[in-house]
């Protein structure tokens, strides 16, 4: 879900993007589209705004109104080792954001994943104590805002903390703060950012039962305790199958009920699937990697028509229903600016060529951007 995609093909498709996105001014652009409805955005690395006149940069800043940080904000990428700070992907990104106006989203605070081991040990490598951990977390969270401040509009605080069955992922915040880990984290966040930022909750396969249920659960606790959330993000990592429609209405509908706006986070959808060939649904990027074969990698040099069809007509079932529940969802972000840079690409299977986005590899727009349009046009 936040792999960095093969930057061989990312370069390739570079070559032709911008001579692709010449067409573009005569198109009506998703944040055009989706103005007052919700807010339309994309992901983007620190490599696309090494040109960000051109490329990847000039298709976000063109088609969206809002922008994450695929990688940058990480703790590992962010801060690897003690005292050692890679800032220059997040600044990159920042400077980025505010030249364009972007709403712009951290991405993300607390997260299992990517998050390096020494976080969570003292010199001798020993499990730091519950103070320790908090205090480490709140410096993270302090170097955030003094650094960027009310420059970044939403932060995801806690990200994939929760398993689809409703329990407390045992990760090693888990281990060390137990489940007051999410509770800790907003109270962290919330003590040390500025009111201005909104703080959300973000997680995969919020469409399963369990999981849905105790986010909400989760939710109403903090409003009932008067720990600060703004919001809930839930991802949308979908194939072209599953989740139903009916379920992802389920849902939102869940969500709707604490009160609280939505963020469609992390959008994208798996046209070539995974669960039949790899036994890997949702967005667990600790899945092993596979290689490529034929047999899961049918379409290495484009969809046929029949097939861009269908990919429009799910796209179209999907943005029908967001666009029936605007008033609940803040924000529509997808996993990517194009198919390019798509981590759907490289999982769970290395070399794959995957369609999830709207927009091609060189920048060109598919028919189901075409038809996404003309339905938020529809809906004025």
């Amino acid at each position: 879900m936040k792999l960095r995609p093969c930057v061989l093909t990312v370069a390739a498709a570079l070559v032709t993007v911008t001579a692709a996105h010449a067409n573009h001014h005569e198109t009506t652009t998703l944040r055009e589209a989706f103005a007052g409805k919700f807010y339309i955005g994309g992901t983007i690395s620190p490599w696309a705004l090494r040109t960000p006149t051109e490329g990847m940069a000039q298709l976000a800043y063109t088609h969206y109104d809002a922008i994450t940080a695929d990688n940058a904000m990480k703790w590992g990428p962010f801060n690897p080792q003690p005292g050692e700070y890679r800032m220059e992907g997040a600044d990159a990104f920042m400077a980025f954001a505010d030249e364009h106006d972007f709403y712009t989203i951290g991405h993300c605070l607390f997260w299992h994943s990517q998050t390096p081991g020494w976080v969570y040990e003292d010199a001798d490598g020993n499990d730091l104590t519950r103070e320790a951990l908090l205090a480490r977390m709140r410096e993270r969270a302090e170097l955030y805002a003094e650094r960027y401040g009310s420059r970044v509009d939403v932060w995801d605080v806690v990200n994939e903390s929760i398993e689809s069955d409703g329990s407390r992922r045992r990760s090693r915040f888990n281990q060390i703060l137990g489940d007051e880990f999410e509770a800790e984290a907003f109270k962290i966040a919330d003590a040390v950012m500025p009111k201005s930022a909104k703080l959300i909750y973000n997680d995969y396969g919020m469409t399963d039962p369990g999981r849905r249920d105790a986010v909400v659960a989760m939710v109403k606790d903090f409003q009932q305790r008067g720990i600060r959330i703004d919001g809930i993000g839930m991802q949308g990592h979908w194939s072209m199958n599953r989740p139903s429609i009916q379920e992802i209405e389920d849902s939102i509908l869940a969500f709707a009920s604490t009160g609280l706006p939505i963020h469609i986070t992390e959008l994208d959808v798996d046209f070539l699937g995974r669960d039949q060939f790899f036994g890997a649904e949702g967005a667990n990027v600790d899945i092993q990697s596979r290689q490529a074969t034929p047999e899961n990698n049918p379409y290495p040099d484009g969809l046929p028509p029949e097939a861009e069809e269908q990919l429009a007509k799910r796209w179209e079932e999907i943005f029908a229903l967001l666009l029936k529940h605007s008033d609940k969802i803040e924000r529509v972000t997808f996993w990517a600016i194009t198919d390019a840079n798509s981590w759907l690409n490289n999982w769970p299977a290395r070399g794959r060529t995957n369609y999830p986005t709207l927009i091609n590899r060189d920048g060109s727009l598919k028919p189901a951007y075409h038809r996404v349009v003309e339905l938020a046009k529809a809906a004025d």
